[in-house]
């Protein structure tokens, strides 16, 4: 641990105070407790800069929350660990906060000796952070890290992606590697920095980013398999603009040498080049992946011909009985099933059990069946998705109460429309009527 640690408690309770530094009479002369009200605390932690903030919330105390809130949007004070001391709080205090980005959470009254681990803990990550950051601030120097942008640079990107493949195949860790570039959507007179701004501010904390070429970069995504790919990739384009867009290849690496791989995505990613926010899956080149060729954002389907013509007296491909075309269809809604409404469902089912006290949720995802369902003191909400096998699919809406109907909703939306954002959307405003009736 440092030399020198300093832990800043925050709480109204003066007496609480008291208690828990002399909770932590075992930490060294060395180390320093102070102490804020909530008034006054953004302004004392920014001139302290204590090693851990511990952040007292009693009853739902709203401004605890938004405290930690306030600390994780300062970028003096964000990396610094936050323990969360809860007294009297409900669940929902408790997700928020670890939504909000607490390192941990600890009842009050605690134990001595647990309370005197988790300061040490949180001691512990912070000299972690600080030796992290020290790295960052030496690979900017040596021309690894780009000093404006914060990722690998095109010089030491292969040197990066080596080491990164040779660790997880040691190792055997899911990992997938994205190679992204503009598509032809893209305006002209925006430049790859911005672009690059935008994957910077879509990936997750852990993936990392790597300049391949002036225009296409690879994105690093640690402990992560297919379905854990294709939110980021979404996140990217929604925060691009209805205007733009973007085009990836992505491969889940096993045992492939880092050429090998290089070699998979940028065939891929030439063929993803053809379509605009296409992201196509690589395959292996000692495992043969069974999600190859599939586009996971717009599956890669061409769209069947219009209605027959009836003065032509022609017919649609579909009608004509392509059952290649049929099977095409199905393939690619049971990986929308994999890679989008299971992921959905299960953020929703947890969301809701948080929310709201005895709810019964359970959902069912598969070609046959897609539902999701809200149950709770005789009001039943149910979500539905209904596929044809043609390029359109059927939303239904449901709420009754005492099994009497009382509101229906139904939505046709194209195949490709059925994403992370739009599902949710109609989930939030169903979760609201739901909310309403139980009431």
């Amino acid at each position: 641990m440092g030399f020198h640690n300093t832990i800043t408690v925050v709480s109204s309770s003066e007496e609480l105070t008291n208690q828990i530094g002399s909770k932590l009479v075992l930490l060294r002369d060395l180390d320093q407790i102070t102490n804020c009200s909530f008034e006054n605390a953004l302004d004392f932690l920014k001139n302290k800069l204590p090693n851990v903030i511990i952040i007292h919330c009693s009853k739902d105390n709203p401004d605890a929350l938004e405290l930690v809130k306030s600390i994780k949007k300062t970028s003096i004070l964000s990396q610094i660990p936050i323990l969360f001391l809860m007294e009297d709080c409900t669940r929902e205090s408790v997700i928020d906060a670890f939504d909000n980005g607490v390192s941990d959470i600890i009842k009050y009254p605690a134990e001595d000796y647990e309370l005197l681990i988790r300061a040490i803990w949180c001691i512990q990550k912070d000299d972690f952070n600080t030796n992290r950051q020290t790295q960052f601030e030496f690979m900017k120097t040596l021309g690894i890290i780009q000093p404006d942008t914060g990722v690998y640079t095109q010089k030491y990107c292969e040197e990066y992606l080596k080491s990164e493949l040779e660790h997880i195949a040691t190792h055997k860790i899911d990992t997938c590697l994205m190679l992204i570039t503009p598509d032809s959507k893209y305006p002209g007179y925006k430049n790859p920095k911005e672009f690059l701004d935008v994957i910077k501010k879509s990936v997750r904390i852990n993936d990392s980013v790597a300049i391949k070429d002036v225009d296409e970069f690879y994105i690093f995504l640690p402990k992560t398999k297919l379905n854990g790919v294709y939110p980021v990739f979404e996140r990217i384009n929604s925060n691009l603009g209805v205007d733009c867009g973007a085009n990836a290849a992505v491969i889940q690496i096993k045992d492939e040498k880092y050429e090998t791989v290089k070699e998979l995505l940028q065939e891929t990613l030439n063929k993803a080049k053809e379509e605009t926010n296409a992201l196509i899956v690589a395959s292996g080149a000692y495992s043969k992946d069974p999600n190859a060729g599939i586009n996971l954002a717009k599956e890669s389907l061409k769209q069947t011909q219009e209605e027959p013509d009836k003065k032509n007296g022609q017919k649609s491909n579909l009608t004509s009985g392509n059952t290649k075309e049929l099977k095409l269809y199905r393939q690619a809604y049971r990986q929308k099933c994999k890679v989008v409404f299971e992921p959905v469902f299960e953020k929703y089912e947890n969301f809701v059990n948080s929310k709201i006290k005895d709810v019964k949720t359970k959902y069912e995802v598969s070609v046959e069946k897609t539902s999701f369902v809200m149950y709770k003191n005789n009001v039943r909400a149910t979500f539905s998705i209904t596929y044809g096998g043609l390029y359109k699919a059927r939303i239904d809406t449901h709420i009754s109460v005492f099994d009497v109907t009382k509101s229906t909703n139904t939505f046709i939306l194209d195949f490709v429309q059925l994403n992370f954002q739009k599902l949710s959307q109609i989930l939030d405003e169903l979760y609201v009527e739901f909310k309403n009736y139980i009431k």
